[in-house]
């Protein structure tokens, strides 16, 4: 790893597609965030810095060498498996990057560890007396000055809407029910009256004898018939009728809570 004195556009380039990638083991577990970048002079990688744990306060060194692939998907895969990478060589602000420690980072991970060309990395931590700038005019060694650990919070938020759904039927039967109905219809019939009257004068021998004559009698009957008629008819219509209801749902917020244990020394 050889020291260089400013960093390029090319790392700019570099630091930012890997920025935040998330590193994954062989099996798809899920080891932590691309927190560091290192390369060399030519602006290739060398090793990345993966930050394990919530609030986490060193990072996981591992050498570009055990990855196995990168996605567009913003994923990087390594050839280590989590509990290894979990518990290899880390570092912080405080540690200097040596080619004895890059010589310890490599046997750990089984990886031969070429010495020639290589440097130390202290000068990305301000920890010799030469400033590292860039075109710019910044300060490079002021870079963990300004660095700055971003903890989200979350929350749930309601939502509400509304879906169909059956509310009950409504059934329409017709059924026939008998009813006694009377009707009064006049009728006209005949009646016969028998009358004696007496009679004088002589009766010829024709005229005596047996004889008969029928006179027909006749009475009007009352004839029933029924025939169906529409009396009503029954009209059903829906109608949609808004309304507003008013719903409750317990939903789950993120509290932050930071505990300062620091001490600073002022006036010595």
């Amino acid at each position: 790893m050889t020291q260089y004195e400013e960093r390029t556009d090319g790392f700019t380039a570099v630091e930012d597609r890997f920025a935040g990638y998330e590193v994954y083991d062989p099996a798809g577990e899920k080891i932590g965030k691309v927190d560091d970048l290192f390369v060399d002079e030519t602006d290739k990688p060398e090793y990345i810095g993966v930050k394990m744990g919530f609030l986490g306060t060193r990072s996981t060194l591992i050498p570009w060498e055990a990855v196995s692939s990168t996605d567009e998907g913003r994923a990087i895969t390594i050839v280590t498996d989590k509990d290894k990478a979990k518990n290899g060589p880390t570092f912080d602000d405080d540690r200097e990057i040596t080619p004895d420690f890059e010589n310890e980072v490599y046997s750990y991970y089984g990886l031969e560890y070429a010495t020639e060309d290589r440097g130390s990395y202290d000068y990305y931590y301000g920890e010799t007396e030469t400033t590292t700038t860039t075109d710019a005019g910044v300060d490079a060694g002021a870079v963990t000055d300004e660095a700055e650990l971003r903890v989200q919070r979350s929350e749930e938020e309601l939502t509400a809407g509304t879906r169909e759904r059956e509310a009950g039927t409504l059934r329409v039967r017709k059924r026939v029910r008998t009813d006694r109905e009377s009707v009064e219809v006049p009728t006209r019939h005949e009646e016969v009256s028998v009358e004696r009257v007496p009679a004088s004068g002589e009766a010829s021998e024709a005229e005596i004898g047996d004889d008969e004559v029928v006179v027909p009698v006749t009475e009007e009957e009352v004839v029933v018939g029924k025939r169906p008629v529409v009396k009503e008819e029954v009209r059903i219509r829906k109608d949609v009728v808004g309304a507003t209801e008013v719903v409750e749902e317990d939903v789950r917020r993120e509290e932050i809570e930071v505990e300062d244990e620091t001490s600073t020394r002022r006036g010595l």
